[in-house]
């Protein structure tokens, strides 16, 4: 591939790089949707605002999964 002036090599990169930790954010959020234990209107509506909002959606649902999922295993301890 020749490189341009304009646009170095470095930073056909570092867009690339970008893109796939984006996608890849994405798709692992979508997978953990997936699996949760969400009823279905709810994983529609999430699965809708990680694709439309890949990089604050992921975020976000990964956040509140992991909150959700400390909350349960504190209620559980405490169940025994």
């Amino acid at each position: 591939m020749p490189e341009t002036p304009l646009l170095p090599a470095w930073y056909d990169f570092a867009w690339t790089a970008i893109l796939l930790v984006v996608i890849g954010l994405a798709v692992w959020s979508l997978v953990s949707l997936a699996q949760s234990k969400v009823d279905a209107p709810t994983k529609l509506a999430w699965a809708v605002f990680i694709i439309a909002l890949p990089i604050l959606g992921s975020v976000v649902w990964l956040v509140s999964r992991r909150r959700s999922f400390a909350q349960r295993k504190h209620s559980e301890e405490l169940a025994q």
